[in-house]
C-alpha cells in the first residue's frame, strides 16, 4: 500500500507544473463567473425595479389630465359655498363627488401637495409671486394660487404659490418714505 501512495506522490510532483496552470485557469474562470452572476443579479433587479416604476406611473398622463377637472370641481365648490346655504343639497352632492374623485385617485398615489406655511421648496412649489414678509426669516409660502399633486412621492404638477421675502430695508424700519411695492407692482 505504501508503494502506492509513493507512486502517487510522484506522479502528482510530475504533474505539477500542469496542475498549477489549471489552477490559475480555475482560479480566472471562477472570478469571470462571480462577476457574471453579480452582473446578472444587478440586471435582475433594475429589470424588477423599472417594471415596479412603470406600472406605479403608467397612469400618470391620465391622472395629470384629470387634474384640471379636480380644480373646476373646487373653483364650483368655493362658488356654491359662497352662494347657497350649507345645507343646500346641490352643494352636498358636489362636495360628495369631489371628495369621491380625489379617494379615488388617492388610491392610484395621487396626494395634495401641502403647501401653505411650510418653508418653500422649489421641487414642489412653483414661486408665481413674492409678498414681503417680516413675520418670516426664510422663504415661506403664504398662499396657495392652485393646488400642486404627487404621486406615489413624484410630483405630478408643482403648487403654485405665494412666497414670502424679506421686508425692503425701509419696511423694515417703519420709514414713511419707503416704497410699500411687492414684485408684482413693479
Amino acid at each position: 500500500m505504501s508503494e502506492s501512495r509513493a507512486a502517487e506522490a510522484e506522479a502528482a510532483e510530475t504533474d505539477a507544473p500542469g496542475t498549477e496552470a489549471l489552477t490559475v485557469e480555475r482560479n480566472d474562470l471562477l472570478a469571470r463567473l462571480q462577476r457574471v452572476s453579480a452582473d446578472f443579479i444587478n440586471y435582475q433587479k433594475r429589470v424588477q425595479r423599472d417594471i415596479t416604476e412603470a406600472r406605479d406611473f403608467a397612469n400618470a398622463d391620465l391622472i395629470r389630465e384629470l387634474l384640471g377637472v379636480l380644480d373646476d370641481m373646487e373653483r364650483a365648490l368655493q362658488a356654491a359655498r359662497a352662494n347657497h346655504s350649507q345645507d343646500d343639497p346641490l352643494l352636498a352632492g358636489m362636495q360628495l363627488v369631489y371628495g369621491k374623485a380625489l379617494e379615488v385617485l388617492g388610491r392610484f398615489g395621487l396626494q395634495p401637495i401641502e403647501a401653505q406655511g411650510r418653508p418653500f421648496d422649489p421641487t414642489r412649489h412653483e414661486a408665481m409671486m413674492q409678498q414681503p414678509s417680516a413675520e418670516h426669516q426664510s422663504p415661506t409660502v403664504l398662499s396657495e394660487l392652485q393646488r400642486g399633486y404627487e404621486l406615489k412621492g413624484r410630483v405630478l404638477r408643482p403648487a403654485r404659490v405665494v412666497v414670502s421675502s424679506p421686508p425692503q430695508e425701509g419696511e423694515a424700519r417703519g420709514d414713511e418714505h419707503a416704497c410699500g411695492g411687492t414684485a408684482e407692482d413693479e
